[in-house]
């Protein structure tokens, strides 16, 4: 790791096997910094000289992240490359700025998951009735209970229903769906899956998407012009709050949307096993050496359900932590957060296909280099872990 400051510059490594890092610098000056105001522990420098980094010491990486909360709690500046000019002077602040120069225009070669417009969804971009189209989310806990919101004044005989809403300009279905719930609901939820199936209102065909948030995210208190409050519900309890609706027609589209949504859990909520979100475990990104393989695999709606929920580890012996966010199934090693394989899913006639899945090939991180090995170790964690896995 490079690490650039307004009192040094330094090379973050881990050499043999103990657990201190070395930290590398350019001049003994910087490292005498980062020792005396940040890191007390930081060992004595050794000179290295004829080599890129004369200086170094080390310290343990419990040590030195410390170091980095305080550093980060001293960050008081608007630009850092004025900053630098001011504590390490005008020459170091023109070589920092050669650095910046240099990735200026740097390009986005190695992104994230991230679908677009209409990839990855079970829609046709225009409604097929002719209507305007809304979209809106389904928010669940971990465990499946559904959060409900109370119409405020109880608009147009709505009682309690789910966030939706039309497409600002230059919109994307998802983003609209989400920012219906951050407006109606006040939270920031994670898309899950677009539940399938278009659901007729009065004027809109409405498109849902099922949306996880931590059980004590939401303000149940929330209220705002269009929302008087919130409520955790059960499946069944759900269906009694829709039922006090005394729009027919919004009555029986919600409660459309809730079986629609419920479908794609793996059992009737509670569920016995959580739902597995990222913040679950520990997790390192995918790296830039990996082969991407094509797949044609089909799973039933039901398969789906299980794969959705993913698998968190429950002891030592599980190797596995999987999670799956927005049409891709993320496995990453449970001891160390390695990321083996993401497999990407897109709707097809008969549930939900396995289009294509990337595979790590850094050799630090995993070793084995067969593909046909490798795709019946994947075969094998959707099936033990999540398609047959005993408990609900």
């Amino acid at each position: 790791m490079w690490l650039f400051t307004k009192f040094g510059f330094f090379s973050v490594v881990k050499k043999g096997t103990n657990d201190d890092l070395t930290i590398r610098s350019r001049t003994r000056s910087d490292l005498d910094r980062l020792r005396n105001h940040y890191l007390p522990s930081l060992s004595a420098s050794r000179a290295h000289e004829g080599t890129d980094y004369p200086w170094r010491a080390t310290a343990s990486a419990s040590a030195l992240a410390e170091a980095m909360s305080a550093i980060a709690q001293d960050i008081d500046y608007a630009n850092f490359k004025d900053e630098v000019a001011f504590s390490l002077g005008k020459d170091r602040a023109k070589r920092y700025g050669r650095v910046w120069s240099a990735l200026y225009d740097m390009s986005d070669d190695l992104s994230e998951p991230h679908q677009e417009g209409f990839e990855g969804l079970p829609w046709q971009q225009s409604a097929s009735t002719g209507k305007a189209v809304a979209y809106g989310g389904v928010v669940i806990d971990p465990n499946g209970y559904v959060l409900m919101r109370e119409v405020k004044n109880h608009f147009d005989g709505y009682v309690w229903t789910f966030a939706k809403g039309r497409q600002d300009k230059g919109e994307s279905p998802r983003q609209t769906a989400q920012r219906e719930v951050r407006e109606e609901m006040g939270i920031d939820a994670t898309i899950l899956s677009a539940i399938p199936g278009e659901f007729a209102g009065g004027t809109t065909i409405n498109r849902f998407f099922l949306m996880l948030t931590d059980r004590g995210t939401p303000d149940l208190t929330f209220g705002n012009r269009e929302t008087e409050r919130l409520i955790w519900a059960t499946a069944e309890e759900a269906k009694r709050l829709i039922a006090q609706s005394t729009n027919t027609k919004g009555r029986q589209r919600d409660l459309a949307i809730l079986q629609a949504a419920l479908a794609l859990l793996p059992a009737e909520p509670p569920l016995k096993r959580a739902i597995a979100r990222r913040n679950d475990w520990q997790s390192k990104f995918m790296p830039a050496a990996r082969v991407t393989v094509p797949l044609e695999t089909r799973y039933s709606l039901q398969e789906m359900a299980t794969i959705i929920r993913g698998s968190l580890p429950n002891s030592q012996d599980d190797k596995w932590f999987i999670f799956y966010e927005d049409g891709v199934l993320h496995c990453h090693r449970s001891w160390t957060g390695i990321c083996i394989f993401r497999v990407h899913f897109r709707p097809c006639d008969s549930g939900w296909q396995a289009w294509q899945v990337e595979i790590n090939r850094h050799s630090g991180q995993y070793t084995a280099t067969d593909e046909r090995e490798d795709l019946a170790l994947l075969d094998m964690l959707i099936e033990q872990l999540l398609i047959f896995c005993p408990a609900s």
